[in-house]
This record gives structure tokens, sequence and C-alpha cells, in this order.
């Protein structure tokens, strides 16, 4: 049963265009394949809240009507700078590849990243995207949603990724997340690395993003797995 509103759905993804750059109402309907007809009906409407201001070119920015919005996420905002002062910090210290995920929609976004000093590099560039449902990244952030959601996740998904072809993957990660705080990944994927992930919660305990160390299999194995399994649990208590 679809309980989805389109006309919401698509103000939301004209917003979301927005939040990464400015566009006509042109630029806006192309890119979402919507009418311009309907395109003008929503950015007139966001117009008359400030949600949205236009310039005297016809260039479309998103406005502080949505700054009250906002006042709400400060919190988190909070919260996830210093989760990326840890990630730096756990980088240094330990010379470990580490980042921060956060979820945009049903993608993983890289928000930000840390390496150790070297010519390789092992994690995604900021702002690099990936399936929701992928690797120890997914079941970190999707820990605190219901069977329904994830299944809906699996069967939107149409990226050629392990978790798509065996969905179990995916729920086993999750199940190691919600019972031990943290889901490992050694087996192979597209990158060849191994990885940890652990949930970033709020206060209220709604996961907001994810932190992951990576490495190779040999990092992660038994005799080094507890120390890292520790500072993953260390990061996350003494950010809240």
């Amino acid at each position: 049963m679809n309980n989805k509103i389109p006309a919401v759905e698509k103000t939301i993804q004209l917003l979301l265009v927005l939040s990464e750059k400015n566009a006509t109402q042109a630029e806006l309907s192309r890119s979402l394949k919507i009418s311009m007809s309907t395109t003008y009906r929503i950015l007139m409407t966001l117009l008359k809240h400030r949600w949205v201001s236009k310039s005297e070119d016809g260039v479309y920015t998103l406005s502080n009507g949505l700054l009250p919005l906002t006042l709400r996420l400060s919190n988190e905002v909070n919260l996830l700078e210093k989760a990326c002062e840890k990630v730096r910090e756990i980088s240094d210290k330990y010379q470990i590849a580490c980042k921060l995920s956060v979820r945009k929609e049903d993608l993983q976004l890289t928000y930000f990243r840390a390496e150790p000093t070297g010519p390789v590099a092992l994690t995604g560039q900021v702002g690099s995207t990936f399936p929701l449902i992928e690797g120890s990244v997914g079941a970190a952030l999707l820990a605190d949603e219901t069977d329904e959601a994830i299944q809906e996740l699996l069967d939107h998904c149409d990226a050629d990724i392990p978790e798509k072809l065996n969905p179990e993957l995916l729920y086993d990660a999750i199940r190691e997340v919600r019972e031990n705080g943290f889901a490992l990944n050694l087996r192979k994927n597209r990158w060849n690395i191994a990885a940890c992930s652990t949930p970033l919660q709020d206060q209220q305990g709604k996961i907001i993003g994810a932190i992951t160390l990576i490495g190779t299999q040999d990092d992660f194995s038994g005799k080094n797995r507890k120390k890292w399994f520790t500072i993953l649990n260390n990061i996350t208590e003494n950010l809240i």
C-alpha cells in the first residue's frame, strides 16, 4: 500500500536539489523529471513561506524561512561536528582510516573522513554516496529501522551488491549492531577492504550517523579486534 503523497515527495526532492546547488525553474524541472507547471506551483508555495528565494535572473536558492526548522536540528549538528573531531583524532592516534557517514534518503553519504599519512587512501571521498543497504555502514545506519522499512530499501535498490543478492547479509549485520553495538565486515567487497562500524546516536537514542574504521583483514584479526571495538565504543560514549 502506497501511503506517500506525490506532491510532497516532489517538494522534498526539489528542496534536496537546492540544498546542493542553486537552480532555475527549468533546471529543476529537468532534474526532477516533473512538468514546468508543477515545478512552478511548488516554487510559488515555497516562495510564499520564504523557504526559497528567487534572484533577478530567475535562479532559486534556499532561504531563511527554513531557519526555524534547523533550530531543532542544532543538537544533531553539534554532535556531528564533535564526531568529526573524534574521527580525526582516532585516525591520527591509531594510524587507521576512519570516517563518519550519514543517511541521505536511500543512500549513505560520507560526511567526513580522516586518513593516516601515506600514499594510499581507503575511505570514500567526502560527499561520495553508496547504497544505504551496503556494508557495515548500512547496518549501523539502519539498526533502528523496522524490518518493513529495511525490506523496502532492499526491494528498491538496483545496485549489484552482495546485500541485494543475499539480504541475509544485511539482516545479520544489523543483528550484530543491535546485539554488540557494531558490525564487522571482513568479506570480500568492491574495494577489497575490511570495515567496522558503530551507530552514532543522539541523546534520545536516534541514529544520526555511523562511525567506521577501515583497514585490511589483518587490521581486524583476532588479536586486534577487541582493541578496535573498544575504541569505537569509547567514541560514541564520550560524545553525548
